[in-house]
């Protein structure tokens, strides 16, 4: 049996949205910084939807645990890491929300790597404890700045020209 080297996944800031999908229940995106695995890069990240907790105000989280059932019980957090061609799902059974500070709510989830639900015979299941941080969502301040520079970049003058702002916004903002 395989084992997958964890210590491996290291998370670049995250991402949230407060409703998101047909479920319309927060999701996480953990981007991890690339590694080398089997001897090829890999460039991943861990999605987390289906998350029954409201996100809209990351205060209200600070210094709280959640714990959740595993997949496929009622209320398990839909987890998965794509892996070498394969989603792979990631059990989550906590979800664990320390300080909020200017680079954003820290936070750690804990559960497993289920190799054999996505039928990587030889590869065995681990356990995973990732620490991450969830960026904040942009103030008001912020995005007056953002709107004031893509106006200005993309020449918008009137509501026609909405299209163009916001794709210059996705395009400059990706994580807003």
């Amino acid at each position: 049996m395989i084992n997958f080297p964890v210590h491996l996944l290291k998370p670049a800031p995250a991402r949230h949205w407060p409703c998101r999908g047909p479920s319309q229940q927060a999701a996480i995106h953990i981007p991890l910084h690339p590694f080398t695995l089997q001897g090829e890069v890999v460039e991943t990240s861990i999605r987390l939807d289906d998350i029954a907790l409201d996100l809209s105000d990351l205060r209200a989280h600070e210094n709280r645990d959640y714990r959740f059932p595993e997949n496929p019980e009622n209320g398990y957090i839909d987890g998965s890491l794509y892996l070498q061609g394969q989603h792979v799902p990631v059990d989550v059974t906590l979800l664990s929300f320390g300080a909020l500070g200017p680079e954003g709510l820290a936070a750690r989830l804990a559960g497993t790597i289920a190799f054999a639900a996505a039928g990587r015979n030889g590869w065995q299941d681990v356990s995973l404890d990732l620490p991450f941080v969830l960026e904040p969502p942009p103030t008001p301040a912020q995005i007056d700045t953002a709107v004031a520079a893509a106006i200005a970049a993309t020449g918008a003058s009137n509501v026609r020209d909405a299209g163009k702002l916001m794709a210059w916004l996705v395009r400059a903002h990706p994580n807003w």
